[in-house]
């Protein structure tokens, strides 16, 4: 008899695939999402989080996730299973959030059995050490200290702060070493007990995405049964999280640098059909949008809006039906004004009823709960379903897959009527001196003030016009060098300036974005791509399509946009200041790779050359009609490449950072551009990866930060990176680690067994040869070829790899070492 019951398998929205819901017979419901390609996706939720933990140790649901990494019964070292991940050519990641706990990997399809046997493995039967405790609650508050230089954390200790102290809301949820302070034995002893009660086949789901093996149903069969049974704790109902005397207030908080946001809370509408609709239209960037009307009225040019339905049960209609709608504005210091804006924004919509909503193209893409959203969202995705399969057990695939329905009119008016009539609490910025209250556990500064809504523009029929065409001839085409890639349905063209021109493609990348999200004509495969002086735009290979963008993108750009993208900039120019240490050091390197200087802040000049891949079925004469609206300025005189090479990267330098944190980059270059070099260094990280993590996080306990990676620019250039922030360790002690582990590395790699070579390069091989022949690889492999000027490399790797021996490979990564000179970044504070 099959250990699975199969619910009503239905055919997912543009694929041949079909999506299959399963109920073990032990418990965890599983949600199969095939799509093609060669990775797939895994991600396992639990129903539990930080609301769930004893109320006399704030954290402990952070470092259970932390420890369940540290080993388990039948993988008991403690990096077995970042290693078998990296096996696979993968990464993974785990969360905790207020009440699930999710764990998730991506790897080749091929390796989703053992990686999968794996978690199943570290989650049932972990060994939860008092070692492994110990080491891990050090980090947790490392990382903690490294996180009170992060805005967000005093925002949601303000949260909790003003919450109910009875509420799971008023917690301490991040956890340090103050928090879990227990005697070792009794907090080791909670941990495990911690894990024994939530950690049950009943209170688990599982998502798979992506290129399911055949033997998929076998693969869940025989690792999902492994996990053990029983019940789950009750969970009490709860009571609002905001006192009304504090919600009929407003609050001022001080950050510890200068943050770019304000933040406004409103309560989530009762009748949950409502809510993905709300959300939708918040953040329509067109007429009758809430953004689009903020952006009209230059108050901000981004909004962010995420919504937490708190329940203390799994079914939907146990516990109390209530949360928060949080939004999340770029308009610092002016909370009040943008509140009244939205509530008389709420107003008017409850009116517009859901029947006689326009529609616009964006929503042909579903997001998270059914509307458009940016690309990288597919694992909040795979999250808000998985959250769906375990808190809706009667529903099938169809519904589960399906955009919500709109809510009838009577519900939506009732709603939203409620929602403006109730009004915002305001969370804003303020650098004030006149604070008399702090949080606990961040010390964060914060008061309240009156609640007052100025007179408010009204949003709701408020939007930016498109920017004219032009109305002038256009200019013939110029010389164009055609990328000769095998597509039928994109027509992408590349830009290349000089590097001292970075500010300015930046900006005009940026105005590029806002108008696309605003234009309804805009289908969700425009994209801009834009890195230092280097401007990608991909469109879909038709003539309206292509021709209406373009005029809307090279038309003189108008005022209001010019204002909303300085507005924009500014915003970004502030939130690459504040990066965390590693982030900034990162993005300096790649500003130094790529010969990038931001000193020049003139207007954008001629690109040095551009580029452009269109379908090979086309004409050239129906090129040039396609994109006749680009004006002359985009066309260089000659079309070829006047950037020279930058130099190997050499010496150190150092990076001045908001946050107090210290943080070191050591790049190793590759000696050449060439394809040997390129697999050498990818060989490299293979090997080096686990060795670094396990000796500067684990045994050295230097940060939770530490990272080996190796890193390939789309010009050929490639390189080794060695990663590490710390809260504790001054930058003599980092320095001296990342040497230290680099004059290892030679002895490490000599020593290591020649089957361990050829297990690598075996993996490896599999890699390039599914690069090469993936579904779209191949015109992103000759863009960058023609891009880049990097002919004929494609062909090199795959018989380089068949040629050399395992010996050859490891003799030729040891004398490439040795001709390597590092290239280190270190921050500095201030």
């Amino acid at each position: 008899m099959t250990a699975f019951t199969v619910h009503d398998p239905r055919r997912l929205p543009r694929s041949d695939a079909r999506a299959r819901l399963y109920q073990h017979e032990s418990g965890p419901r599983t949600l199969l999402l095939p799509a093609p390609g060669s990775r797939v996706t895994a991600l396992l939720q639990v129903g539990v989080g930080s609301h769930d933990e004893p109320e006399t140790r704030p954290g402990l649901a952070h470092l259970l996730e932390h420890v369940l990494f540290t080993g388990s019964e039948r993988y008991p070292d403690d990096h077995h299973f970042a290693r078998r991940i990296q096996g696979w050519n993968g990464r993974y990641n785990a969360s905790t959030q207020d009440d699930t706990m999710a764990f998730f990997f991506t790897v080749d399809a091929e390796g989703l059995a053992p990686c999968l046997a794996h978690l199943i493995d570290m989650l049932r039967r972990p060994l939860l050490t008092a070692e492994s405790v110990t080491r891990e609650r050090q980090i947790l508050d490392a990382e903690f200290r490294t996180r009170l230089a992060d805005p967000r954390l005093h925002r949601q200790t303000l949260l909790a702060r003003l919450a109910r102290p009875s509420h799971p809301l008023a917690r301490f949820t991040a956890g340090n070493a103050h928090s879990l302070s227990a005697p070792l034995a009794s907090l080791t002893g909670e941990v495990r007990a911690f894990h024994a009660c939530w950690f049950r086949a009943d209170n688990m789901t599982l998502v798979l995405q992506g290129a399911l093996p055949d033997n998929v149903d076998s693969v869940l069969a025989e690792t999902l049964s492994l996990l053990p049974s029983g019940p789950i704790p009750t969970r009490p109902p709860l009571a609002t999280a905001f006192p009304s005397d504090i919600r009929q207030q407003d609050w001022l908080w001080q950050a510890p640098q200068s943050d770019t946001s304000c933040t406004l809370l409103f309560p989530l509408p009762e009748d949950e059909r409502v809510w993905p609709w709300l959300r939708h239209w918040l953040r329509e960037p067109g007429r009758h949008g809430a953004l689009g009307g903020l952006r009209a009225t230059g108050m901000a040019s981004t909004i962010t809006v995420t919504g937490q339905r708190r329940r203390r049960n799994q079914g939907l209609n146990q516990g109390l039906n209530q949360g928060e709608c949080l939004i999340e504005l770029d308009a610092p210091g002016r909370g009040q004004e943008a509140a009244a804006m939205l509530e008389r924004w709420l107003s008017r919509m409850a009116a517009y009823v859901p029947s006689r909503w326009p529609t616009t193209a964006r929503l042909a893409t579903p997001d998270p709960e059914g509307f458009p959203a940016p690309p990288d969202a597919e694992l909040a995705r795979l999250c808000y379903l998985a959250r769906r399969v375990a808190g809706e057990p009667e529903a099938d695939a169809d519904t589960l897959l399906a955009p919500p329905a709109p809510p009838d009119d009577h519900t939506w008016h009732n709603a939203l009527r409620g929602l403006s009539d109730t009004g915002a609490m305001v969370i804003d910025h303020d650098n004030g001196r006149d604070f008399t209250r702090f949080t606990p556990w961040t010390g964060t500064p914060y008061r309240a003030i009156p609640r007052q809504r100025p007179a408010a523009i009204d949003l709701f029929q408020t939007s930016l016009a498109l920017p004219a065409a032009a109305t002038a001839a256009p200019p013939s085409l110029k010389t164009l060098i055609h990328v000769p890639v095998e597509t039928v349905d994109t027509l992408r063209l590349g830009w290349r300036w000089p590097g001292d021109q970075a500010t300015a493609v930046e900006r005009l990348s940026l105005s590029w974005r806002l108008l696309l999200e605003h234009a309804s004509f805009t289908s969700p495969r425009a994209r801009v791509h834009q890195s230092g002086a280097k401007l990608i735009l991909d469109l879909a290979a038709d003539d309206t399509a292509i021709r209406t963008t373009l005029t809307t993108l090279f038309a003189p750009m108008e005022a209001g946009w010019e204002r909303l993208t300085e507005h924009r900039h500014r915003i970004w120019l502030r939130q690459q200041d504040a990066a965390a240490p590693a982030h900034r050091l990162l993005q300096v390197l790649r500003d130094r790779l790529a010969g990038v200087t931001r000193e020049n802040q003139g207007p954008l000049s001629s690109p040095a050359s551009w580029y452009c891949a269109y379908p090979q079925t086309w004409p050239e004469t129906q090129l040039a009609t396609g994109l006749s609206p680009i004006t002359a300025r985009f066309f260089p005189d000659a079309a070829t490449d006047t950037t020279s090479a930058t130099a190997i990267l050499t010496g150190e330098q150092a990076v001045p950072c908001a946050y107090p944190d210290h943080a070191r980059l050591l790049y190793l270059p590759a000696p050449h551009r060439h394809a040997l070099d390129r697999l050498c260094w990818r060989l490299l990280q293979r090997h080096l990866a686990a060795p670094f993590y396990q000796q500067l996080r684990l045994r050295q306990q230097l940060g939770y930060w530490v990272d080996c990676r190796y890193q390939e620019e789309a010009d050929g250039r490639c390189g080794l990176l060695l990663l590490v922030q710390s809260p504790d360790h001054g930058q003599r002690v980092l320095q001296a680690a990342l040497a230290g582990f680099l004059e290892d590395a030679g002895t490490l790699l000599a020593a290591m067994p020649l089957d361990d070579w050829q297990g690598t390069i075996r993996s490896l091989r599999a890699e390039v040869d599914r690069e090469h022949s993936a579904s779209g690889y191949t015109f992103e492999q000759r863009w960058n070829q023609a891009f880049y000027q990097r002919p004929g490399e494609v062909d090199a790797e795959l018989p380089l790899l068949d040629r050399l021996t395992a010996k050859n490979w490891r003799d030729e990564v040891l004398e490439r070492c040795a001709m390597a000179r590092p290239f280190t970044l270190y921050s500095t504070a201030g």
